[in-house]
């Protein structure tokens, strides 16, 4: 396809329409186990612009929404995949109450606030508009444009007494999405990049570390043995092992992280007694160099440093999240065809690097699907770099009209080309 003719399409895409998708989106609360209104919506949406489309049904009442513009059959398969869930409904005790953090989109100044609008409805909506517009242009392209609108990808994970469907996410969506048809050449995945593109980016492992203790009245409380004493040796050294852990781990210009999230400690319902379990719970990021198999080797060093100032402490440990780094794509077709049609709509090419956050696309390319991220996402009102607590989610809509400019180029200039021009194995060979 000439590039005037999708220069003309491209410009169809109006910040109207963009904001009018990504409100809606925002409007159906969509907290991690609870997809299926907004798998209903997006389906609907699909439905009215002529794709073809499913629904399609991964846990009971937990939902992706499949959509499919098909070519002529002798093109690449390009896929849009991007999730639907939430971080948060808006009603957790602590949480700020402003108006990015709640599910009721606010349009103002330039800008769409409301939960989910960052990570990452501003980029489903970009992903919708792109193909809406090629659907209204008539054009018939060679390649399929598929789009896998998923459930359960917020890094909510199950642990002790969180249970259930809403504690189950990680990828589940797209990992039964690429288990039950899923195919594709190549894939974008629309986190929030800030129009940066993701060649490759960390993996994350999660471990709960238990100290035990005896249980005591306080009356006779040197009878028992105060479990949550005991970890806080282990929290006494753990700042100087993450950096230690983060110097050890440097990968091109990043490093690796852990953090100690969360702690649980005792029985609050019992203020009388000598706690007798403590729990800490640490996430490791992994650079693309790293394998999850090798974390447990790291935390022993950590714990061996315990052991060194307390012998009598001993630990159990479980790990409950092992998702491994995204692997560079930055020499893939769908890497070159991004930085085309990025600079045919910005007229300056992309800023490229590492992702610090966790996405699909390690699941897609577990099933050879060569996939990056490059998403609306992450400039702030404020200039904050890619978020700020204060405002929480909220987007441009100019970088929303933008990014589905680049989708829309993207994907008439890959779905026009035969699979030899993308450099793909032909049909039929």
């Amino acid at each position: 396809m000439d590039r005037k003719t999708i220069s003309e399409i491209v410009e169809t895409v109006s910040p109207e329409r963009c904001a009018e998708l990504a409100v809606a989106l925002v409007d159906v609360p969509s907290l991690t186990g609870n997809e299926q209104p907004i798998a209903e919506c997006v389906h609907g949406i699909l439905g009215e612009m002529g794709a073809d489309t499913y629904m399609q049904e991964f846990e009971p009442g937990r939902y992706n929404a499949i959509g499919r513009i098909r070519g002529r059959g002798d093109g690449a398969t390009l896929l849009l995949n991007g999730h639907m869930d939430i971080a948060f409904s808006g009603t957790e005790p602590y949480l700020p109450k402003g108006p990015g953090y709640q599910p009721k989109a606010v349009v103002k100044d330039g800008w769409i606030y409301g939960m989910g609008v960052h990570n990452m409805k501003g980029g489903c909506a970009a992903f919708l508009a792109a193909a809406e517009a090629i659907r209204k242009s008539g054009i018939e392209l060679r390649g399929d444009l598929l789009m896998a609108f998923v459930g359960g990808e917020i890094e909510r994970h199950s642990i002790n007494q969180y249970q259930g469907a809403s504690f189950r996410g990680g990828g589940c969506g797209t990992k039964h999405f690429v288990t039950n048809g899923g195919i594709a050449d190549m894939a974008v995945v629309g986190e929030p990049t800030r129009m940066m593109l993701i060649n490759e980016h960390v993996g994350s492992v999660a471990v709960r570390i238990t100290t035990r203790g005896m249980p005591a009245p306080l009356r006779v409380s040197d009878h028992g043995s105060n479990a949550i004493k005991k970890m806080q040796v282990l929290i006494d050294v753990f700042d100087a092992y993450a950096e230690e852990y983060s110097m050890r781990h440097a990968y091109k210009d990043g490093h690796a992280t852990v953090h100690m999230h969360s702690i649980e400690g005792g029985w609050p319902f019992r203020c009388n007694r000598v706690p007798i379990f403590c729990h800490v719970f640490l996430e490791y990021r992994l650079m693309p160099n790293q394998k999850v198999n090798e974390v447990p080797l790291d935390l022993e060093l950590l714990l061996n440093r315990v052991r060194q100032k307390r012998p009598d402490i001993t630990f159990d440990t479980e790990f409950f999240v092992t998702l491994p780094p995204a692997q560079d794509c930055s020499k893939t077709c769908i890497a070159d065809a991004i930085r085309v049609a990025h600079k045919s709509v910005t007229n300056t090419p992309p800023e490229e690097g590492i992702g610090l956050f966790y996405s699909d696309a390690s699941h897609l390319q577990a099933y050879g699907i060569p996939a990056i991220n490059y998403g609306p996402s992450g400039r702030t009102i404020t200039n904050k770099e890619n978020w700020d607590p204060e405002i929480g989610e909220h987007l441009s809509i100019e970088d929303l009209t933008e990014t589905a400019k680049v989708y829309t180029a993207l994907a008439l200039d890959v779905c026009s080309k035969t699979r030899e021009e993308l450099g793909l194995r032909p049909p039929g060979l």
